[in-house]
């Protein structure tokens, strides 16, 4: 299997118009919404109805998350946009909901840097592997495990001020930082794994040879 350089416009090529890819549409559009409702709620923490809003809209994110890819094998409605837009949306919500309990809970902001940078590079790199080698990398656990724990780490951020106001039942749970360093753990393990993975073929790719029957490269690249 030779690596191969692809065109932006292939992108396009199969079907866009999926219910996969509306789902992920679906929870960047959210975004606007989640961050009327938490500056409603950080402002008040008495204002229950606009925190309910806020736990709705990240988890209806999270589950969105999850459905579309569901979905996209079950319709068979797996593409190659799809693969790239669902990773490029999940990281503008994972970035929106960090941003968001930075500037209103205290989330350690230096760890939003660090995720930032992260995601770019991500991107990049992920553009890199298609438009000059023609393959599309399969996320690693450490990644999908991420978007789970930014998930957790919002939810935990935003239910402080309600945990300080009404008490909290368990006394760990007024230390949300604890998700912060877990998270910024799972990053570096990511970033770890996907090194190790990409070096070769982002760096020596004259020296990769792919086998379309070797299973094991089949888990790791999805070729275009």
């Amino acid at each position: 299997m030779q690596i191969e350089e692809k065109k932006a416009k292939d992108l396009f090529q199969d079907r866009i118009f999926t219910l996969s890819n509306f789902l992920s549409v679906f929870r960047v559009l959210l975004l606007p919404f989640f961050f009327q409702s938490t500056y409603a709620y950080a402002h008040d923490p008495a204002n229950l109805s606009a925190f309910s809003a806020s736990i709705f809209y990240a988890l209806a994110a999270v589950i969105s998350d999850y459905l579309d890819g569901l979905f996209a094998r079950l319709l068979h409605q797996e593409t190659t946009l799809g693969r790239y837009l669902d990773p490029v949306c999940d990281k503008l919500v994972t970035l929106g909901g960090l941003f968001v309990v930075t500037i209103h809970f205290d989330f350690p902001s230096w760890i939003l840097i660090v995720y930032f940078i992260r995601e770019i590079l991500g991107v990049w790199l992920g553009g890199y592997l298609y438009l000059k080698r023609g393959l599309q990398g399969r996320p690693n656990w450490w990644g999908k495990f991420g978007v789970g724990i930014v998930a957790v780490s919002v939810i935990w951020y935003m239910s402080l001020p309600y945990f300080l106001k009404f008490g909290a039942p368990y006394s760990f749970l007024l230390h949300p930082v604890i998700s912060a360093y877990v998270l910024l753990f799972v990053l570096s393990a990511g970033v770890v794994a996907y090194i190790l993975r990409y070096w070769n073929i982002v760096f020596h790719p004259e020296a990769i040879e792919l086998d379309p029957e070797n299973k094991k490269q089949a888990k790791k690249y999805q070729k275009i």
